[in-house]
């Protein structure tokens, strides 16, 4: 199937959208959703002047979405890679960066692993979230390393006044099993979170060239506690534990098992605490794990385990009526373990910080500045600038532009050589730089959006020993909208984009050219039913199955459909089913790796209203 009939069609719904008067923002529901990963601090949608896309707990239930990666795949400039269907790897592709150039934070703490750079979404519980924020563009300035494509910040959830308490059953295609209970609650001074969990399910067979038809399966049990405290005199504290843990199976024809137990810890300790009338000072202190051990057959082969512990203060504050200031520090300690010999185990950074936001009328302006200094590569500068002009009531021109950079990681440094290539410890950090231009529209209702970027990436990393030998630049544009028309909510957004290597001018592999997606829904009384339609254009990998000899290949496009309906059989019961592929497509995001077919899944759900 090719994806263009497909794009022009969600091409076409967005100008139709954009000119109707009831249209909503793409980035949320609400017109004044508060965010907080844009400016690393609580700011309105409209007053950020970088792209957010806000997924809420309501937009998770309405989906019916059982894995972040599904939900993420309604973002524009987001594709997402997986490796076989449900627990086997999943990258996130950001407005065409490499999966390791995407930030990832659980309630504000870093998540990932410091020896292959990228994050184990694949094990993040979504029962146990909240919220999620995306930013697209560079957030180094604010950040630090790695946010090159953009930021992901996920939020556990919280509990409010009363007692809530929520139980969900699932179960579906492949043998999948769910079971989630959650007890929340709290006063108006104190509120909390308890929620645990499991799911299994038999899998999918995950490899196209594995002849036997043996499923591999994904099992995992979590927990997650978020509590909270007002204090009197304006002063919050709260913490929160989030924890993940079991085993994904996969196969190596003919004849090899693979099973990867894992383990995804993230601890979170936060203060925020008004210092006078103009300033808020915030504290946190944070600690997450990554840990995984691989076996061949039943027998133990290998540990990777990453610790990283963080800390940072902040202090936001208001500079007479039109100037807010943000200045703090980072500091974070990387430590690596397990059955590979690192010459070098750990490795700290501190990062300073600022940021000025002023609002001259029409006109904002945003400025922000950061030094990272790292104890293996040393000092680095990031800055970026943004303008926002107001054309008129309903409509606003943005601009701006930033650099970014991504450290190496242990494995691309410190690897040691088994015969085959290791690291190399004379790496330099990856470097980009962005131009982006956006116009937003808005209406009595609603708004939309459109943004053109362009970013070049210099010392990027390849090869093995890995050096930094190569260039990209990667130019796109995002369009989304949503509507109500004739009682049916519909949403779609459109990405185009031109992900290349600059010394060869090859599409870089993974990263299709155009993406789109069309979210519509309607409520009937009782019932409310809805469908997806996802489309993704042919993109390029390479197949290094002859190595030392690699030859460029393609993967081709694909569109998928999914149908989704629920019903309210009581007052606090809801029971869910979805439909998912339901033209039961063959297609592939990883090359060799299979996806499902047509599935299903039924979920009953009780929350007392």
């Amino acid at each position: 199937m090719k994806l263009r009939p497909f794009a022009a069609a969600c091409g076409t719904a967005f100008i139709c959208l954009s000119v109707c008067p009831s249209v909503l923002a793409e980035e949320s529901t609400q017109l004044e959703d508060v965010v907080i990963t844009a400016d690393r601090k609580a700011r309105t949608v409209d007053e950020t002047l970088t792209p957010v896309t806000v997924i809420t707990r309501k937009d998770i239930e309405k989906y019916q979405a059982t894995d972040v990666a599904e939900v993420l795949r309604r973002v524009p400039g987001v594709n997402i890679v997986n490796s076989g269907g449900v627990g086997k790897v999943t990258s996130v592709f950001l407005r065409g960066t490499n999966s390791s150039h995407v930030l990832v934070l659980v309630d504000g703490i870093k998540i990932g692993s410091a020896t292959v750079g990228s994050v184990a979404f694949q094990h993040i519980p979504l029962e146990q979230v909240e919220r999620i924020e995306i930013v697209r563009g560079p957030r180094s300035s604010l950040y630090g390393s790695e946010a090159i494509g953009g930021v992901i910040q996920i939020f556990t959830r919280k509990g409010n006044e009363g007692f809530q308490p929520r139980l969900m059953l699932q179960a579906g295609s492949n043998n999948t099993q769910a079971v989630n209970a959650t007890f929340a609650g709290g006063d108006k001074a104190t509120w909390y979170n308890v929620s645990i969990g499991s799911e299994r399910t038999s899998g999918i067979n995950a490899q196209t060239n594995d002849a036997t038809g043996e499923r591999d399966g994904y099992e995992r049990k979590q927990a997650a506690v978020r509590v909270g405290h007002n204090f009197v005199n304006g002063v919050k504290v709260e913490a929160s534990v989030l924890q993940a843990d079991g085993s994904s199976a996969y196969d190596s024809p003919p004849v090899v098992s693979y099973t990867d137990d894992f383990v995804q810890e993230v601890l979170s300790g936060k203060v925020i605490a008004p210092v006078g009338s103009k300033t808020i000072v915030t504290a946190q202190i944070g600690k997450s794990k990554d840990a995984s051990d691989n076996f061949r057959d039943g027998a133990f082969i290998s540990r990777f385990v990453t610790n990283r512990e963080t800390g940072s203060l902040q202090a936001d504050v208001q500079l007479g009526t039109a100037g807010n200031l943000t200045v703090g520090v980072d500091q974070q300690e990387d430590k690596v373990d397990g059955t590979t010999n690192y010459t070098i185990k750990s490795r700290k950074n501190d990062g300073l910080f600022a940021s000025y936001q002023h609002d001259f009328g029409k006109t904002d302006v945003e400025v922000s500045a950061r030094r990272d200094d790292n104890e293996q590569f040393g000092k680095h500068n990031t800055g970026a600038i943004a303008i926002g002009y107001d054309v008129s009531d309903n409509l606003r021109l943005k601009a701006s532009q930033g650099k970014a950079f991504r450290a190496p990681t242990f494995n691309e440094l410190y690897f040691p050589n088994n015969g085959f290539g290791g690291g190399n410890p004379n790496l330099k950090p990856e470097q980009s730089k962005n131009t982006e231009v956006g116009l937003d529209g808005k209406w009595a209702n609603g708004k939309w959006s459109v943004s053109a970027f362009d970013n070049k990436i210099d010392n990027m990393i390849s090869g093995w020993p890995a050096q930094n030998t190569a260039k990209a630049e990667i130019k796109g544009v995002e369009l989304g909208a949503s509507t109500q028309l004739a009682g049916w909510d519909v949403s779609t957004n459109l990405t185009v984009q031109s992900p290349k290597d600059k010394l060869t001018g090859k599409p870089l592999t993974y990263r299709p050219k155009q993406m789109a997606s069309i979210d519509v829904d309607r409520q009937f009384n009782r019932v409310r039913i809805g469908t997806t339609l996802r489309g993704e254009s042919k993109r390029d990998w390479d197949d290094s199955s002859m190595w030392p000899a690699i030859e460029r290949k393609q993967l081709p496009g694909y569109g998928t459909v999914d149908l989704r309906a629920d019903y309210a059989l009581a007052k606090d019961w809801t029971v869910g089913a979805k439909i998912g592929n339901v033209l039961d497509k063959d297609y592939q995001t990883n090359s060799g790796y299979n996806q499902d077919g047509i599935n299903g899944l039924v979920t009953l759900k009780y929350a007392p209203k």
